[in-house]
């Protein structure tokens, strides 16, 4: 059967459990990139997401630009703070990592090596964080580009510097219809490890 991965940025957040209501729902796994300072502060989150069996990975502990706005320094508190506070929940850190904006560069890369880190890409990433952005649309740019081995990058949270007042819930409707319809399509959705591990030894 053909994998997708489904990935979620920036939570954990008021959306991030009814995306894993939706996804126990139809036996589906995903990928949860969170944001350290805000994992801190939902620690049952994030036992539910390990506990569903979905992947934790590390998403920074502010949401930096990290290679456009941060000294080695800075990446590697960012990266390995954000590791401590999951290995403290989970009894392991995680092994993958999504920069903010997908902003790296070999610099980060090589940081976020040592830390055990490798960077989760993005093959279909709708604008979700866009309020203008409707369930429908968001259904539509992810189910029309469906492949093997897509990682779909979407958002269930909302970084703490954005300061206009954000809404995920058409990330939570349209997840209600993407699984779904990728189940129908014969697709199985899976965590992003598994798809880039399985894609690196076809």
């Amino acid at each position: 059967m053909a994998r997708v991965a489904l990935t979620f940025d920036d939570g954990p957040a008021e959306w991030t459990e009814p995306i894993l209501d939706v996804l126990s729902e139809h036996s589906a796994r995903a990928t949860f990139f969170v944001i350290g300072s805000a994992a801190e502060h939902r620690v049952d989150v994030i036992r539910r997401m390990n506990d569903d069996g979905h992947e934790v990975g590390n998403h920074s502990w502010s949401h930096p630009w990290l290679a456009r706005d941060c000294e080695d320094e800075q990446v590697h508190v960012e990266l390995e703070r954000t590791n401590s506070l999951l290995a403290e929940i989970l009894g392991r850190p995680p092994g993958r990592f999504r920069a903010p904006h997908y902003d790296v560069d070999d610099r980060v890369l090589a940081i976020a090596s040592r830390l055990g880190l490798a960077h989760t890409r993005g093959d279909v990433t709708p604008p979700d964080w866009d309020q203008r952005c409707t369930a429908r649309y968001i259904t539509t740019f992810v189910v029309q580009q469906a492949r093997a081995d897509l990682v779909i990058g979407l958002h269930d949270g909302v970084p703490s510097e954005t300061r206009e007042r954000r809404s995920q819930q058409g990330t939570v409707d349209a997840v209600r219809l993407i699984v779904p319809r990728l189940l129908d399509a014969g697709f199985e959705c899976v965590t992003a490890s598994e798809v880039l591990s399985e894609s690196a030894n076809a």
